[in-house]
């Protein structure tokens, strides 16, 4: 089989290949996407040191480019195989992350032969995921309602209580974050009501994450504030 890198194809069976799949996931567990890494190593073969030299440079010219397709295909050289990892199928693009090394120096190395070893990575979204929420939460806190009560101190004796109102207000508080992976969430509703509100919302979105030339994890948080003259039952919104 061929291994090709951009516009740049190892002699057949020269490479060995290592592909590892990590999933990245959201905090509920469910994969999103595949953090992909393929480890290359094998060996340059030449009639001699110049062109031995000559295949070294055409090597280390085409791993220097980043992000380019890398594509293993079947021994006719032409038909892709199964496994390819294509700048279009990413978030970011194909990577070099590590080498070019030429981890052996002894024996015939740089003589007739030299060893190889380089690593590349990418990152690819599982299918419909472009949505996904990396995580989500959300609390409700509620107050007021009660009378209200005040301590009057005195001169000689012990603090005296009064109650100041039979009933005082209820406040609820909404308010939560939550983290898409390649989009903005929609922020929930007020639980309560726009007519509840005791002010305006307050919605906070903060710039995602790069990977490559892309971007990940958009998180935006948000808070309600409530007051009402009635008591206000609720629970807290649950994700999407």
């Amino acid at each position: 089989m061929y291994l090709r890198k951009g516009e740049y194809t190892h002699p057949i069976g020269e490479p060995q290949i290592a592909i590892s799949k990590r999933p990245i996931v959201s905090s509920g567990g469910v994969p999103v996407a595949h953090a992909v890494t393929w480890a290359i190593q094998g060996m340059l073969l030449g009639s001699g040191q110049a062109d031995l030299d000559a295949q070294i440079a055409a090597f280390t010219a085409a791993y220097a480019r980043q992000n380019e397709d890398v594509v293993l295909l079947l021994s006719d050289g032409v038909t892709e195989s199964q496994h390819t990892l294509k700048v279009r199928d990413t978030r970011g693009g194909v990577y070099v992350t590590q080498g070019p090394d030429f981890p052996q120096g002894a024996g015939p190395e740089y003589a007739t032969r030299r060893s190889f070893a380089v690593q590349i990575s990418a990152e690819v979204p599982i299918a419909g995921s472009t949505g996904a929420l990396m995580n989500f939460t959300e609390t409700l806190s509620t107050s007021g309602g009660g009378p209200r009560y005040s301590h009057v101190e005195t001169a000689l004796g012990f603090p005296i209580k009064q109650q100041l109102r039979r009933a005082t207000t209820y406040h609820a508080t909404q308010s939560g974050t939550a983290t898409g992976y390649a989009l903005y969430p929609s922020v929930p509703p007020p639980i309560f009501g726009e007519a509840n509100l005791a002010k305006a919302p307050h919605i906070t979105r903060r710039s995602p994450e790069w990977v490559g030339n892309a971007t990940r994890n958009f998180t935006v948080s948000w808070q309600y504030q409530f007051e009402s003259a009635l008591p206000m039952f609720g629970l807290p919104s649950i994700a999407p």
